[in-house]
């Protein structure tokens, strides 16, 4: 049996970041189109969350025969607000570590929190719920101080949580505390002895959410809980590429994830939310950016050498170049097409080219590249070429709007621009920061379409380009 991706964006995530009604809709859709089958929201709270706020979610997600998965507390009141959404799943938290017994719940015995999450169990076993999860929250703690007896300890609270009705036990690494031979060795120990199958919820304290999520599903976990980018409470939980694509394209693990979609989701999140790709995400553009010259010696001839193969098929077609001074000569060989093939001649354009970037201690325009090798070769390299290796200029966008102007139009656009990354509405000297990239190569660039689509709205534009 393959593992199953729930996705907590929406739960987990939003201890990250709040997302208003609109944007939840489209981070659900953009879930849906990658093929998730589970998506977790938080039980509403009065006077926090409300019914207004997940019952759009639920009805989109059920449209479209993903389960929603409504989290709460182990009590009747959370139960039964988990029960007017009809058939969802219902997903029960108690901590049961020594320590969260005495700081968290204040002395609550380990007996009489047991039987509480029992209670609740069997409160939810009342309703129409197809998926009943118990969470042991914290139960790496109880694995590392007490191994076998914890364990043990384990397998009988999933003894009595299944007695109860639940169908599955999530064992949480609450605190971020396991290694991933330790995660694997949790998951292997605990599904010995347990009654019920596991889900795995890894915390990323010390950055290994998803690699020990990955080898929770190796020893046999059934569910996966990630989040888009990771984000969560502290720094986040398993990043749901990162896990799907590890698992699929390193292990051949099928988890019914739509691997070509994830790139676009990403994408289409950042944008959405205004939560940027970090420089170390495996889909930034730094990702795919060759640097050293002897990799890109090898990356123009064969790129499957230093980027994976999965990657060159799912994410993106092909590397970029970094214009440093390490550049190699064979990477200007072959963007002349191999109009030049002394190597002298190559790598005394090649130096030149690097002294102008090392001087300038950035990276420089790629019109002054063009206007080099021009000068130095005699041929004449469009800049869109320049962009296929080098990549384009990424550009902020500040624009100081009519205030009778309603900016909805204005995002809707934003979110349908290819060129767009991200953008956000401001306060102070400009009402919105658009983050996006600029192709000197085509008249018809993002700034270009901005000005033709609003020009009308915009009092004042300003244009900042980065290297």
């Amino acid at each position: 049996m393959q593992p199953v991706i729930l996705d907590s964006t929406l739960r987990e995530g939003e201890l990250y970041k709040i997302f208003p009604v609109n944007v939840k809709l489209g981070i659900a859709k953009g879930l849906i189109d990658v093929g998730v089958v589970r998506v977790e929201l938080t039980v509403d709270y009065p006077g926090r969350t409300s019914e207004e706020d997940i019952k759009p979610v639920v009805e989109l997600l059920k449209e479209h025969n993903v389960l929603p998965v409504l989290h709460g507390r182990a009590t009747a009141e959370d139960v039964e607000a988990i029960a007017k959404y009809g058939e969802v799943g219902c997903a029960l938290y108690m901590s049961l570590s020594s320590l969260h017994l005495e700081y968290k719940l204040r002395n609550l015995t380990l007996e009489e929190a047991v039987e509480k999450m029992c209670r609740s169990i069997s409160k939810a076993s009342e309703y129409s719920f197809p998926y009943i999860r118990a969470t042991v929250e914290d139960a790496s703690r109880i694995f590392l101080e007490q191994r076998k007896q914890g364990v043990d300890l384990i397998g009988e609270f999933t003894e009595k949580f299944k007695e109860a009705g639940a169908t599955l036990v999530s064992i949480p690494d609450t605190s971020g505390l396991l290694t991933p031979s330790q995660a694997h060795e949790l998951v292997k120990e605990v599904k010995q002895v347990s009654k019920l199958p596991i889900a795995a919820h890894f915390h990323n304290d010390y950055g290994m959410a998803s690699a020990n999520t990955v080898e929770a599903a190796l020893a046999g976990a059934e569910e996966l809980h990630v989040t888009i980018m990771g984000i969560g409470d502290r720094n986040g939980i398993a990043d749901l590429y990162e896990v799907a694509a590890s698992l699929q394209d390193l292990h051949g693990v099928n988890l019914g994830i739509r691997r070509e979609k994830l790139a676009e989701l990403y994408r289409g999140f950042s944008k959405m939310t205004g939560i940027r790709l970090f420089w170390r995400n495996p889909l930034s553009e730094e990702a795919r950016t060759i640097r050293a010259g002897v990799h890109q010696s090898m990356t123009v001839k064969k790129p499957e050498g230093y980027i994976p193969v999965g990657k060159l098929k799912y994410d993106f077609n092909e590397p970029l170049y970094e214009l440093n001074p390490y550049i190699s000569h064979k990477l200007i060989q072959t963007l002349l097409d191999n109009k030049i093939n002394d190597k002298e001649e190559l790598k005394l354009i090649t130096s030149k080219i690097a002294s102008v970037i090392r001087n300038r201690n950035q990276r420089p325009n790629l019109q002054v590249i063009k206007e080099l090798i021009s000068r130095e070769t005699g041929f004449d390299i469009p800049l869109s070429r320049l962009e296929q290796f080098f990549g384009v200029d990424k550009v902020y966008i500040l624009l100081k709007l009519n205030p009778s102007f309603s900016t909805e139009n204005l995002k809707k656009h934003l979110l349908q621009d290819p060129d767009v990354e991200g953008f956000d509405e401001v306060y102070g000297d400009a009402d919105m920061i658009i983050i996006g990239k600029l192709r000197r190569s085509e008249e018809n660039n993002l700034v270009s379409r901005i000005r033709r689509a609003f020009g009308p709205y915009i009092e004042d534009m300003h244009i900042l380009v980065a290297d």
